[in-house]
């Protein structure tokens, strides 16, 4: 199973643990309404898929499924969290298990964009060394002090209160290509903030071994490249894949 680490930080990760469906299951979905199913998937069918998405015909890709390991930064998770059609979560819980002491640190600070208000951009600030060490000092007493607390025998629903929002969560998502091409067009745009531009990429290359077809003429519709698809190798052609 591969494994990707979105931020960069040797915490984060990304995988897709199971899919189901493939593009010839999305064709035959839409040719089923004529009596029509294949066995073997050809020109005519990757033509059909692309007019399915051009036209937002898209019941047919709702009958695929995909679940991903998620693990990342809380105020990531609360974003990707707003997306809720077509989607499924399960989040682990502090309230029954001790939080690992995980902390997001950006590799780099980045400050307001002023043209696009809720956007960032990197740059270079003149105290940059002097934040990170106020930043990381910070987490350092938070997760000593959620320590103290666990010993002092307060319960881990309260004592996980003093851990910030860059904490590392982890949890279980499932959806369907239909969703997750909404996620992507969100959340892969140039206003989205960086971090979960990432998790919306690493999606994206993940399933594309499984899905190639339909995820090539999403992105050729929607006038998107990600050149890093194109080193992904197709899964063998079958109706119910796992990774």
């Amino acid at each position: 199973m591969k494994i990707i680490d979105p931020l960069g930080d040797g915490v984060s990760s990304l995988s897709l643990l199971r899919t189901a469906g493939s593009d010839l299951d999305i064709v035959n979905a839409a040719r089923v309404s004529f009596g029509g199913m294949s066995d073997t998937f050809g020109t005519r069918d990757e033509k059909l898929i692309h007019y399915l998405l051009s036209h937002q015909h898209t019941s047919p890709f709702e009958h695929t499924h995909m679940v991903f390991h998620v693990k990342l930064p809380i105020y990531i998770a609360r974003q990707w969290v707003r997306h809720r059609i077509g989607v499924s979560y399960n989040e682990v819980s502090g309230r029954y298990t001790q939080v690992p002491l995980e902390f997001y640190i950006p590799q780099q600070w980045r400050v307001q964009d002023k043209v696009n208000r809720q956007g960032s951009v990197r740059a270079d600030i003149p105290e940059g060394q002097e934040c990170f060490d106020s930043y990381k000092k910070l987490l350092e007493a938070a997760g000593k002090t959620y320590d103290n607390l666990l010993q002092a025998g307060v319960a881990k629903e309260l004592a996980r209160g003093v851990l910030p929002l860059c904490t590392y969560t982890q949890f279980i998502f499932t959806c369907n290509l239909v969703s997750l091409f909404h996620f992507v067009k969100l959340r892969y745009d140039h206003h989205a903030q960086w971090e979960i531009q990432q998790y919306a990429k690493g999606m994206l290359e993940l399933s594309y071994a499984y899905f190639p077809i339909s995820i090539n003429a999403w992105c050729e519709i929607q006038g998107l490249s990600i050149p890093s698809l194109q080193t992904v190798q197709p899964a063998s052609e079958s109706r119910c894949s796992a990774s």
